[in-house]
């Protein structure tokens, strides 16, 4: 709807951005988001992947937190597939993990 249907049918702008906004809101809510559940996937199979690397190498978060200089919690919500994992980070955690003298 453009502006002036919106003023002929005495909607303001403002409502009418709502009203497509709660049109979204409401799809999303039916039909969920396929890039937010892709998004989601991908973080719990890859911090999977991770909490298998750790126990093959011996190593616990604390150790991992240690080693790339982070909070524990931070590791902890890795872990949990509830955070996102960087590139750059996800770089930094191999490298460490590979020049452990723990894992060698």
């Amino acid at each position: 709807m453009n502006t002036f249907a919106a003023i002929i049918l005495n909607i303001t702008p403002k409502e009418m951005i709502t009203d497509k906004k709660d049109m979204v809101a409401d799809w999303i809510k039916e039909n969920g988001n396929p890039a937010i559940e892709k998004l989601t996937s991908k973080n719990a199979e890859t911090a999977s992947m991770i909490a298998s690397v750790l126990d093959h190498a011996g190593l616990s978060a604390d150790h991992l937190a240690q080693m790339i200089d982070i909070h524990v919690a931070e590791v902890n919500k890795w872990l949990s597939g509830k955070h996102n994992f960087s590139e750059k980070m996800l770089d930094n955690i191999v490298e460490k993990i590979e020049s452990n003298p723990i894992t060698n």
